[in-house]
């Protein structure tokens, strides 16, 4: 028994004909010198029948999903929820399949689109860093003068990727911020955070820095004591003065509070307070 095709090329069927030789149609050109679109002819007869008003909604040119429900969408995908459970939430919340302007093919392209662009967008982003890293060095330099501590902050997040942006960051001896390294990382779970950290750790000629400044994230404290085992773990400013004014409520405190974190105090003026 030979081979399902025998070696021989399939060809497509051809595809229907829906042509019916309608003669409405509308030009449209560009004045040269206004820059204004002119319509100079329109004909609106057709010779056939026109699509209910109801469905115009499947029309590839009407059918769109918005920002708002693509970022809904990456959320319950996010999740674990399937895209046919998604769709039928969206189909739920809608009141019908005639209120969603999008069909569940729709999102599936949709789905397929965000993978495919972050593949290309990645792989230039990428090509552009190592580019400038080649270009200039001076952060390894910044970071080999002013790398002793270190502020891992994962707080961004660029909404239409949806990956979290890690900012690597320190003080010079001006008391200003410099970055030192930022990456987009796909998640943000311990096995992520450790493998970048490896990374920061490679790039910085294997200097940990002394003490890593964090939002208190579990899985950020348990990353810096693998790669970073003998570095200090403090959480930042902004948490703990967070944390003061939502557990304690005493506004007066709290200014108190965030003087002894934030001042330049000598060490007796330190206590006194």
């Amino acid at each position: 028994m030979g081979s399902v095709n025998d070696g021989r090329r399939w060809k497509r069927e051809p595809k229907v004909e829906t042509r019916c030789g309608c003669k409405a149609e509308m030009r449209v050109h560009v004045h040269s010198d206004s820059g204004r679109w002119i319509i100079s002819y329109f004909q609106d007869v057709h010779n056939h029948e026109l699509l209910d008003d109801r469905l115009t909604f499947m029309l590839p040119c009407h059918r769109k999903m918005d920002a708002a429900a693509m970022e809904q969408m990456n959320m319950m995908l996010r999740v674990g929820i399937k895209t046919p459970h998604i769709y039928s939430s969206f189909v739920q919340t809608a009141g019908g399949f005639q209120n969603l302007p999008f069909l569940k093919r729709d999102m599936y392209n949709q789905i397929g689109k965000q993978r495919r662009l972050i593949g290309g967008d990645a792989t230039a982003c990428r090509k552009f860093l190592e580019s400038m890293a080649q270009a200039n060095p001076g952060i390894q330099l910044d970071y080999s003068l002013f790398g002793d501590v270190v502020v891992f902050d994962a707080t961004y997040r660029k909404n239409k990727y949806m990956c979290p942006l890690v900012v690597f960051s320190g003080m010079n001896h001006h008391n200003q911020t410099i970055v030192f390294a930022a990456a987009l990382v796909a998640n943000e779970n311990e096995q992520t955070y450790t493998w970048l950290l490896q990374q920061f750790l490679d790039a910085m000629k294997g200097k940990a820095p002394g003490c890593v400044i964090i939002d208190g994230h579990g899985a950020m404290k348990k990353a810096i004591d693998a790669v970073f085992p003998g570095a200090y773990h403090r959480l930042c400013a902004w948490h703990l003065l967070r944390n003061a004014t939502s557990n304690l409520s005493n506004p007066r405190f709290t200014s108190e509070f965030k003087k002894c974190m934030l001042f330049d105090y000598e060490v007796w003026e330190f206590e006194d307070h």
